[in-house]
């Protein structure tokens, strides 16, 4: 069984990495909440979290037939996200906190066997945006401000779980997809996942997200 996630801040090239990882290494991408998902007008107020349970179900499947499922993008994603932006945010974090808990001991949510972070400068990450036409990504500034603290939340797990996370420097996409491939082969997959996200939880209620700062 193995499990993978590509993270990052927008435009760094996750989505790009894992379709290179599918065509040239047969690895199964499993898209984004709002890529692979329609949400209508009336949803629930916990949509989004029930769709990433939908996301590492899929996951769960493709790993158990013996491949190697990609997620690109974080299906705790909510959990940081909410930690760094929770003036703004729909679900408090108890309410956040409460849901991935319930989920992870039923065991229908769970890390990823290994994250692969990727990371570049915000002049490049400008820079790919202006030439990327395909995507608007309209909440790019804004998105600029997760840098610091997602890699903060990222180092603190590192720290916990020193297998679990690979930081990337992502400045050539093939030799980015290539230096996943060689390290895709993850540790048995044990109660280390609900250790780690125990840790994970206790560091966003118990830390002040760092401000934003513009990486050279």
């Amino acid at each position: 069984m193995t499990i993978l996630c590509i993270e990052g801040p927008s435009a760094v090239g996750k989505t790009t990495v894992c379709r290179v990882l599918e065509a040239d290494h047969g690895f199964v991408r499993i898209a984004e909440v709002n890529e692979h998902f329609v949400r209508g007008p009336h949803e629930a107020p916990l949509w989004y979290f029930e769709r990433q349970v939908e996301r590492w179900r899929m996951a769960q499947t493709i790993s158990s037939a013996g491949g190697v499922a990609l997620l690109d993008g974080d299906a705790l994603q909510p959990l940081w996200y909410n930690w760094i932006f929770a003036q703004d945010a729909a679900q408090s974090m108890a309410d956040t906190l409460v849901f991935y808990r319930a989920h992870m001991e039923r065991g229908t949510l769970g890390l990823p066997d290994r994250y692969f972070v990727l990371i570049s400068s915000e002049d490049a990450l400008r820079a790919r945006k202006a030439a990327d036409a395909s995507r608007t990504r309209r909440n790019f500034d804004r998105h600029l401000q997760l840098i610091a603290p997602q890699l903060a939340y990222f180092s603190a797990m590192q720290d916990t779980a020193p297998d679990r996370v690979r930081l990337l420097q992502a400045d050539d996409v093939r030799q980015t997809a290539d230096a996943i491939a060689r390290e895709a082969v993850a540790a048995p997959r044990d109660e280390s996942s609900a250790r780690a996200f125990e840790a994970m939880a206790a560091f966003v209620s118990g830390t002040h997200p760092s401000p934003s700062r513009r990486l050279p």
